[in-house]
C-alpha cells in the first residue's frame, strides 16, 4: 500500500451531472497532510474526454489547491442505465523546496519538470515497484455519470466517504486481531456491552411484567363490572367449549345434549346471579 500524502474532495466518487451537450466542470481539491511541500500530477483514463488545470503542480504544508477537471461537450446519448468506466489517478510525493526554488516564478518550467519528474517514477514503479511505493502516493476517483432526477452529487459523496470509513473501520478490526493487547481490550468492550445489553434485557422483561398485570387487573374489573346476564353467557360459551374438548375423539357427543347442556348453563346462571 502507497504512502498517504494528501486527501481529496470529493474523496472518490466524481460526479458529472448530464446531459453533456454542455461542458460540466467539478472542483477537486487537493490537500497536503504532511509537514513537507509535495507535488502531484492528475491522471485519467479518457483523457479525450476531460480537461484537467492544472494536470500536475505544488502543494505546500496544510494548504489545499483546487483542480478544475471539465467535462468536454459532447452530442451523444447515454442510456440511463450507462456505466461510466472513466477512472482519474492522483499521485503525490514530498519534495525538496531548494528544488522548486530554482525555478522562481516560472510556472511553466516548474510544471515542465514535475511532468518529466513523474515520468521517471512512472518507470522506476515497473522496475522496482517496491521502493517507489515508499516516496509516492496514489489515490483514485471513479467517474459517474448522474441523471438530473438522480441522487444528488452531496448525497451521493456522502455515500462514499461513508464506503470509505467502513473500510477504515475494517482496518482497524484488522490491526485489533493482530495485536493480542487490542484482543483483551476488545473482548473487554464485547463483555460490557453484552452486559448491558442484559440489563437492558431484564428491564424489557419487568417492563412486560408489569403491563400484563395491569391487563390482568383491568379484565378483573370488566368482568366485576360486567352485565350478569352477559356473565352467564359467557360461562355458558366456556363450560360449552370445556365439554368439547373433555369428549373423546371416538365419541362424538350428539348435538341434542349440547344444546340441553347449554341450556341447563344458562338457567344455572340465571338463577345465581
Amino acid at each position: 500500500m502507497s504512502n498517504k500524502f494528501i486527501e481529496l474532495d470529493p474523496p472518490s466518487l466524481l460526479i458529472f451531472q448530464r446531459p453533456f451537450n454542455v461542458p460540466k466542470t467539478r472542483i477537486l481539491k487537493i490537500k497536503n497532510i504532511t509537514d513537507s511541500t509535495i507535488v502531484f500530477k492528475v491522471k485519467t483514463t479518457a483523457p479525450n474526454n476531460y480537461i484537467v488545470v492544472p494536470n500536475c503542480g505544488e502543494v505546500k504544508v496544510n494548504e489545499v489547491k483546487n483542480v478544475e477537471i471539465k467535462r468536454n461537450a459532447t452530442n451523444e446519448e447515454f442510456p440511463p442505465d450507462f456505466k461510466c468506466k472513466d477512472k482519474f489517478l492522483v499521485q503525490s510525493m514530498k519534495i525538496d523546496e531548494k528544488e522548486i526554488a530554482k525555478y522562481g516564478d516560472n510556472a511553466k518550467d516548474l510544471q515542465s519538470h514535475l511532468m518529466t519528474k513523474f515520468q521517471e517514477i512512472d518507470k522506476q514503479k515497473k522496475i522496482n515497484p517496491g521502493d517507489v511505493k515508499q516516496i509516492l502516493g496514489e489515490d483514485r476517483l471513479t467517474v459517474v455519470y448522474q441523471l438530473p432526477n438522480e441522487t444528488t452529487i452531496a448525497e451521493a459523496e456522502e455515500l462514499a466517504s461513508s464506503r470509505e470509513s467502513l473500510s477504515n473501520t475494517a482496518d482497524a478490526t484488522n490491526n485489533v486481531t493482530a495485536n493480542p493487547g487490542n484482543v483483551a481490550a476488545a473482548t473487554a468492550a464485547a463483555t460490557k456491552f453484552k452486559e448491558e445489553e442484559l440489563a437492558a434485557a431484564r428491564e424489557k422483561i419487568k417492563e412486560l411484567q408489569q403491563a400484563l398485570k395491569g391487563y390482568q387487573q383491568d379484565r378483573l374489573i370488566q368482568d366485576l363490572t360486567k352485565d350478569p346476564t352477559a356473565i352467564a353467557n359467557d360461562r355458558k360459551v366456556n363450560q360449552a367449549t370445556a365439554l368439547k374438548k373433555s369428549a373423546p375423539n371416538k365419541n362424538v357427543i350428539p348435538v341434542e345434549v349440547v344444546a340441553i347442556v347449554a341450556l341447563l348453563a344458562f338457567l344455572i346462571g340465571a338463577f345465581c346471579f
